[in-house]
């Protein structure tokens, strides 16, 4: 992982890279799919989706190995859909947080997620959030795992989220 460390460089993207963006959700949502996981579907994401995201206030991150994009994040600073009445303007929000199933292993998930913490507490925030569906064991693992602490499930129609912080 060091020397993926030294090498990684994470950045916002920029609006032409926004297809790239897009086929890391799609890939992640095919690999998720393919192990009956049905968090993300491939179809579900839009290349304007990406844009909207860009162009809202959000900040889209990619990670960049070797002139290759090989992760990203996308960083919000409100979501009062999945947060409800515990949206609040001290926590920024980690989403569509994707690895190019290449470099699995190689501590790349954790290398983003760093970055996105380190990004949250450059702005003056004081939490840092995630949701995941809460039917991914291995997922809520990893996120208990890195650190962040169970705050609650939300019921949907057909899915329900775990929703996650970080107090730093």
């Amino acid at each position: 992982m060091d020397q993926l460390d030294k090498s990684l460089k994470i950045r916002h993207a920029t609006h032409d890279e926004a297809p790239i963006v897009l086929e890391l959700w799609q890939m992640s949502a095919r690999w998720l799919n393919a192990k009956g996981i049905y968090q993300w579907r491939p179809e579900y994401f839009r290349l304007e989706q990406v844009v909207e995201f860009m162009d809202n206030g959000s900040d889209v991150y990619v990670a960049e190995h070797e002139g290759t994009i090989v992760g990203t994040y996308v960083l919000t600073w409100s979501d009062p859909m999945i947060w409800r009445e515990l949206d609040h303007n001290d926590a920024g929000y980690i989403h569509r947080f994707a690895v190019n199933r290449d470099y699995k292993g190689l501590g790349m998930g954790t290398l983003l997620i760093h970055s996105a913490i380190e990004e949250i507490r450059r702005r003056g925030k004081k939490v840092v959030r995630l949701d995941c569906m809460a039917e991914n064991p291995r997922l809520n693992q990893y996120y208990r795992e890195f650190g962040f602490g169970f705050v609650r499930r939300l019921e949907f129609d057909n899915w329900a989220a775990n929703l996650y912080e970080i107090v730093l």
